[in-house]
């Protein structure tokens, strides 16, 4: 009976590019966070929310990375100018 479990390489396209598409997004997702910090001009106020940014943007990140690991172990490499739209994936 088939668990759905693939090895290295025979990963389904889809899957391969779902997870590109995820991993750049939520990389340029955390990266265009950073650029939204108002200034609220309450110290109290503008330090917790600098700081949820801060994590918010952190955590985006940490889920990019560990999108790319998937990819990885699924036997693709990710593409240096991944997009949404396109795979971003390469197959050794």
């Amino acid at each position: 009976m088939d668990d759905g479990i693939r090895g290295p390489g025979a990963a389904d396209p889809a899957t391969l590019r779902a997870l590109a598409a995820g991993r750049s997004t939520a990389r340029s997702l955390s990266a265009e966070l950073l650029t939204h910090l108002p200034d609220l001009g309450d110290l109290p106020t503008q330090r917790a929310l600098d700081t949820w940014v801060e994590q918010a943007a952190d955590t985006l990140a940490a889920l990019s990375e560990a999108l790319e690991e998937r990819l990885l172990d699924l036997g693709a490499v990710p593409g240096p100018t991944d997009q949404v739209g396109r795979t971003g994936v390469q197959r050794p």
